[in-house]
């Protein structure tokens, strides 16, 4: 049995107001391929097909296109993210072609293969407001909860998977979208769906499947907690800066004697989102050793600029986003110690930051600046 994981499309995420659609539907015909190249037996899809729970027609059109062109490499079988609206997509899936299987509420899928049967237990997002807690309830409370009506949810499709499987032979897997304790999480997810309150537990997952397709974690890796191979299969497209999509790739996995063993296969289609930093006049020449990039950029210069993002995108036109780095190392106001800032006013703290930068301190302004702190402290200055 070999199947392709893959999860976390996202589509619709636009990057500092960039549309990348073009990217991700180039994105999901290479995995169409790569499925088709490898035979694949099935594609499992571990949530977040979109990005927003309020759906765009053009969004949703594209990924419309891409389940089918996936479902022409292989039967599809995918399960809602946190990001994924799973009302909406429960009342669209009877109309999906038959090939796409998707699932919006916990099941289990039996499927016919050219290998044999094919068991796929689907586990949509667990949303967090379903855990039953008391008002008030603290934040360890809330963690138990969790892991209570994910723990029992997880317990019951073991025990179907279990009951078809012995009906029916052949290999099971788990597609599920959670957040497993341990797993590696970069910058790319909300920060919400990250705490501990809704992280699951390795152990929690039954030892009934040959393979754990995971989704939500946006970088790709293995979580050994599980009894069963289990791996978040990361984005197939880079979505922020935090580094998490350097390496974008899909998960191959050949299940064969009741062993899984799994490859990453590179994906090369969606454009890569590098950090570069420098002068303003070696920005050129360090963004020209990354062709085809989206570009964050650091620029390190001895005194700001108002209009930097503006001088940037003329040399670097792919520039999505950029900061100043003012270095000054010998000024001592880089560096203050607490009390020394706590023993001067606001306003002659900044007076001093516009000496550091050599802008002249106009002292009307300095002087209507301690007038409003004054106001605002309620002792009017006159």
């Amino acid at each position: 049995m070999r199947l392709l994981h893959t999860a976390d499309l996202h589509l619709g995420k636009r990057l500092y107001g960039v549309d990348r659609l073009t990217e991700a539907h180039a994105v999901i015909d290479e995995i169409a391929g790569i499925a088709e190249q490898n035979a694949v037996d099935a594609v499992l899809l571990a949530g977040d097909i979109l990005d927003r729970r309020i759906v765009d027609p053009e969004v949703l059109s594209v990924a419309l296109q891409g389940l089918e062109r996936l479902g022409r490499a292989a039967p599809v079988v995918a399960v809602t993210g946190n990001h994924d609206d799973p009302l909406f997509w429960a009342e669209l899936a009877p109309y999906l072609a038959p090939r796409i299987l998707l699932a919006a509420t916990d099941t289990v899928l039996s499927l016919d293969t050219a290998a044999g049967p094919l068991t796929v237990a689907c586990m949509p997002w667990p949303e967090p407001a379903d855990a039953v807690t008391a008002p008030g309830a603290v934040r360890g409370e809330s963690r138990e909860a969790y892991g209570d009506l994910v723990r029992g949810r997880l317990v019951e499709l073991g025990r179907q998977t279990q009951s078809t499987r012995i009906q029916r032979g052949g290999a099971a897997v788990l597609v599920a979208h959670l957040m497993m304790r341990g797993g590696r999480s970069g910058g790319g997810e909300r920060e919400l769906t990250l705490g501990g309150t809704y992280a699951v537990a390795g152990g929690d997952v039954p030892p009934v499947f040959d393979y754990v397709a995971l989704g939500h974690l946006h970088r790709p890796q293995v979580v050994g907690s599980v009894a069963a191979p289990a791996r978040y299969s990361g984005s197939p497209l880079g979505l922020d800066f935090s580094g998490d999509g350097d390496d974008p790739s899909v998960t191959i996995v050949e299940i064969e004697g009741g062993r899984a063993h799994t490859r990453e296969v590179p994906l090369t289609a969606g454009r890569r989102l590098v950090r570069i930093r420098g002068a303003l006049d070696d920005l050129p020449r360090i963004a020209a050793d990354h062709p085809d990039s989206w570009f964050f950029c650091e620029v390190v210069s001895d005194d700001t600029r108002l209009d930097m993002v503006r001088v940037v995108r003329e040399v670097v036109p792919d520039a999505l986003r950029v900061e100043q780095i003012v270095s000054r190392s010998s000024d001592p106001l880089d560096t203050p110690d607490e009390e020394d800032l706590s023993s001067r006013s606001l306003a002659e703290l900044y007076r001093e930051w516009l000496v550091s930068v050599g802008r002249p301190a106009d002292p009307a302004l300095l002087a209507e600046m301690e007038r409003a702190l004054a106001q605002a402290d309620g002792e009017f200055v006159e």
